[in-house]
């Protein structure tokens, strides 16, 4: 599932790239139609208000990669048979994303991230004691949080899926009435929940972009005066 999902990503992107060489300065055609749109989305409406217009292309590779590689993952794996990979539900692989975002978010991070961090401003000394430990453990938690996030969402919707095929099983030792009976309302709810998680799909992939970005733009941020 992960070479699959690499493959498709990588693909669309060098894809759209060769396109804009060959029609330089032409409207898009074709998947550059479909990808641009959510290109500029994640630009100008995640990145740019999180980070700073200045400083956002400098993480846009990144936000640009793990957006469409979670969304792809999360598609391929509502593909039955060809797919069902359920990658982003496997926490080996969201630590690997939070874990990146961690680094990046460290290696960026400017000094008045870390005096914010390690020695606040405005705060009386006694309370430093008790609020730095718990800002340091919060550098730890962030991307935490981002792991746990996107594996339980994505986790969940299989688990109710299964949890009704697994219905019509249980009903169908009692009798074959209640098997087929159970059976047709599974069907129908599991079609309606795999409609629901076209969005999750997307939202999911949504907002692990945009909360690396805010970490991104905390790590980057100017001192106010």
């Amino acid at each position: 599932g992960l070479f699959i999902t690499a493959f498709i990503v990588i693909w669309m992107f060098i894809s759209v790239a060769s396109a804009y060489k060959k029609r330089r300065g032409m409207a898009p055609k074709g998947l550059q139609s479909f990808v641009e749109p959510l290109i500029l989305f994640i630009r100008d409406e995640v990145a740019v208000p999180s980070i700073g217009a200045k400083k956002a292309d400098r993480f846009m590779p990144f936000l640009l990669s793990s957006f469409f590689f979670i969304w792809v993952a999360n598609l391929l794996g509502l593909i039955p048979f060809l797919g069902g990979f359920n990658v982003m539900g496997t926490l080996g692989v969201t630590i690997v994303l939070a874990t990146v975002v961690f680094i990046i978010t460290t290696i960026n991070g400017n000094g008045n991230y870390w005096s914010h961090i390690l020695w606040p401003h405005g705060v009386p000394t006694p309370i430093k004691f008790i609020l730095v430990p718990i800002e340091i453990l919060g550098i730890f938690i962030k991307p935490a949080v981002l792991m746990i996030r996107l594996t339980a969402n994505i986790t969940a919707g299989h688990i109710i899926i299964l949890s009704f095929v697994s219905l019509i099983f249980i009903f169908g030792q009692q009798s074959a009435g209640a098997g087929y009976g159970v059976g047709i309302g599974s069907l129908v709810f599991m079609i309606f929940m795999n409609v629901i998680e076209l969005l999750v799909a997307f939202l999911q992939a949504y907002v692990f972009t945009l909360l690396a970005a805010i970490y991104f733009g905390s790590a980057v941020e100017e001192a106010h005066h």
